[in-house]
């Protein structure tokens, strides 16, 4: 209720009303209370607008944004129109970001970069700020695919000059522009609709593998195999809410002795119509779609628990190993989140290996540098992944607080053949302990593959020839002496 007190002045009020008899008379009567919530109203509107608004840009968030996608998407059906979404995403910009200083260089880019993207969208337009470095243009029911291209062109050419200090910087961006509803894609999946901000990320992920300032228009071919990746994409969210995930875990062993020291955590999918779905599907899938983060936290937590349940068994193995990819590694909560996650589970650090590749490393050198050793002081130890498919060279490997290099199968499997792999893998054996660095080979299938590798001075292996890779209580069950050992 509102109380005028006079006019055009006006508060909300709290009113209490109660049924009270006098002392006196016994007759009945009422006594009222009304207090003032004028500050909780306030508190109300300001809490509401953080939920919904982005803090450096003043912006709407992602939030606000999917809210008002849904409200398109209803009424761009009810009334048989189309509504448009634009991404932008800034090219390589966190190189940018280092090169203006990080910190209030970098968000003041931001700000322009979302005051321009203002500027250029029309009045019944909503911006919004969904990424670090990701803006979106959500243009109503009723527009047209020449309407939200001509507006992606347009945002593309207001950001592009930039002065910071007096000196020019050139910004280029990946755009994503998607309409809804897409007759194409509906007929293609017998009616199902991807939603838009999903199509127009599709779109956005395509101008990015493009090399960057690209605009990608979202269109899907009339085929099964686009329909069949769209049905895996929503299978995915399913399989998040569902928790169709399981770890299973593959041993690595002390070549000479056979004695297990640790194992690979190895993800995999239980699709309820598929069976098991290989991660060679399901993850880069899921780095298309932004979900590989939540998988790798995921992976992360539960590698840390299966120590934990190992070791009250008695099974205490050195480590476990665990896979991250680029997008979890650039992150910037994943320092956090591991602190956060061994400090809850309450485990050793040095208990877990990360595995990276070489390509990870090699993205951005420097800034992989500072979270190497972020994470290494804490008793994180890194292993190379895939070692010899990528940039392999001694200086780059010298820069790097790394424990681990580990041989890519395909360097093993043609080992007993071909002169060239052996003399490959004697070359990596001697890299590794100049460095002092931990030597695993990869896919090791033979007992020939295995006494070569001895021969060559290989440390560890890991593959079939061990065993494959296990859920847990089966591999618990294979358990014997030498699975119990430490080293």
């Amino acid at each position: 209720m509102t109380l005028t007190v006079v006019k055009s002045l006006t508060y909300p009020v709290c009113v209490e009303l109660r049924l009270i008899s006098t002392a006196a008379h016994g007759t009945p009567g009422f006594a009222v209370a009304a207090f003032d919530v004028s500050h909780w109203r306030e508190r109300e509107a300001s809490l509401a607008h953080a939920l919904h608004h982005d803090p450096l840009t003043g912006l709407e968030n992602l939030i606000a944004l999917k809210e008002a996608i849904g409200a398109a998407q209803d009424e761009a059906e009810l009334t048989r129109t189309h509504a448009g979404l634009v991404l932008l995403d800034i090219d390589d910009y966190q190189r940018i970001n280092r090169a203006l200083g990080y910190n209030a260089a970098g968000d003041e880019l931001l700000r322009e970069t979302a005051r321009r993207i203002q500027h250029t969208a029309g009045q019944s337009e909503r911006v919004a700020r969904v990424a670090s470095d990701e803006c979106a243009v959500l243009l109503p029911p009723g527009t047209t695919a020449e309407l939200a291209e001509g507006l992606g062109r347009r945002l593309l050419t207001a950001i592009a000059q930039y002065r910071h200090r007096g000196q020019p910087t050139h910004l280029s961006a990946s755009v994503g522009v998607a309409l809804y509803p897409d007759q194409a894609e509906k007929n293609a999946r017998n009616s199902v609709q991807t939603s838009l901000l999903r199509m127009a990320d599709l779109a956005l992920a395509q101008a990015k593998e493009a090399g960057g300032n690209a605009l990608v228009f979202y269109t899907l071919d009339d085929n099964p195999a686009d329909a069949e990746r769209l049905k895996l994409e929503a299978d995915l969210y399913e399989a998040v809410r569902n928790g169709e995930f399981s770890l299973f875990f593959q041993p690595i062993t002390k070549i000479h002795t056979g004695a297990v020291v640790g194992v690979e955590a190895l993800m995999r999918w239980n699709h309820p119509v598929h069976g098991l779905v290989p991660p060679s599907t399901f993850i880069p899938l899921a780095e298309s779609i932004e979900l590989v983060n939540y998988l790798g936290n995921w992976v992360l937590k539960a590698a840390c628990m299966q120590i934990v349940q190992w070791d009250a068994v008695g099974i205490r193995l050195d480590y476990v190993s665990v896979n991250v990819s680029q997008q979890q590694f650039r992150d910037k909560r994943f320092t956090a989140a591991v602190k956060k996650e061994l400090a809850l589970i309450g485990i050793d650090a040095r208990r877990l290996v990360f595995e990276i590749t070489e390509s990870l490393l090699m993205h951005d050198p420097e800034e992989a540098t500072r979270l190497l050793e972020a994470l290494t002081s804490i008793g994180i130890r890194f292993a190379v992944d895939d070692f010899g498919t990528g940039y392999s060279s001694l200086a780059y490997l010298q820069r790097f607080p790394l424990s681990k290099l580990k041989i890519d199968r395909s360097f093993v499997e043609n080992l007993i053949t071909s002169r060239n792999n052996r003399a490959i893998v004697s070359a990596v054996v001697g890299l590794a302990q100049s460095l002092g660095l931990e030597l695993v080979a990869e896919g090791v299938e033979t007992e020939a593959q295995r006494d070569l590798l001895a021969e060559l001075g290989c440390d560890h292996i890991q593959g079939w020839l061990i065993s494959h890779a296990l859920p847990s209580d089966e591999l618990a069950r294979s358990v014997s002496v030498e699975f119990a050992h430490v080293a």
